[in-house]
């Protein structure tokens, strides 16, 4: 990596890149837009269990999207030409668990914490080995994206903001499903918060 100015060559190229990861970040939207069922599990009116954490998501999303375009063009450390393409692929990777994660749930893949009279414990799919595969493939959206900015200081803004925000959402979502959803505490123990084997 090197803070000197990139080349013209080197810059059209880092550019179309980037404009890919903005590719895949609509790719994220359209996803959200499409696959999400209506009714309660698309709506942003938030209960008090939530704590805030739906704006705070919403917030990061926002910023994430802005920050890139802030940061890129100053004379600050580039990351390597490979990084790009590794940046799609987690992108790719990150919208492939979102969308297995969606259909898993069904209805009750909502925007904000909520749970409903019929709603039991999914542990099928991806939620056999975590209990929040859609914030994973969320988290490598947004750091696959990061990575196609081809600069430095992107990376860890983006990753520090959405791991704050998402850390925040997964604590007050498991408060309430532990306290409202029959058989959360049993598969809790049995399962690993986001990452398989790990967290």
């Amino acid at each position: 990596m090197t803070s000197r100015s990139p080349s013209p060559e080197r810059t059209a190229v880092g550019d179309r890149w980037f404009l890919a990861g903005y590719a895949g970040l609509a790719g994220f939207f359209a996803l959200e837009a499409t696959v999400r069922q209506r009714g309660s599990a698309a709506t942003l009116h938030a209960s008090d269990d939530d704590a805030g954490t739906t704006s705070e998501i919403v917030r990061a999303f926002v910023l994430g999207a802005a920050l890139p375009i802030l940061l890129r063009r100053l004379p600050l450390p580039h990351l390597p030409r490979w990084t790009a393409p590794l940046g799609l692929v987690m992108e790719a990777t990150g919208l492939g668990v979102r969308i297995w994660s969606m259909r898993a749930l069904g209805a009750a893949y909502s925007r904000t914490l909520r749970t409903g009279a019929a709603q039991q414990v999914v542990d099928a799919g991806p939620y056999r080995q975590v209990r929040h595969p859609g914030y994973l493939g969320t988290l490598l959206t947004w750091t696959g994206f990061s990575l196609t900015s081809g600069s430095l200081p992107v990376v860890p803004a983006v990753t520090l903001l959405f791991g704050r925000a998402y850390r925040r959402r997964i604590a007050a979502e498991e408060r309430l499903l532990t306290r409202d959803l029959p058989g959360y505490d049993a598969y809790a123990r049995r399962t690993k918060r986001l990452i398989p084997f790990v967290w």
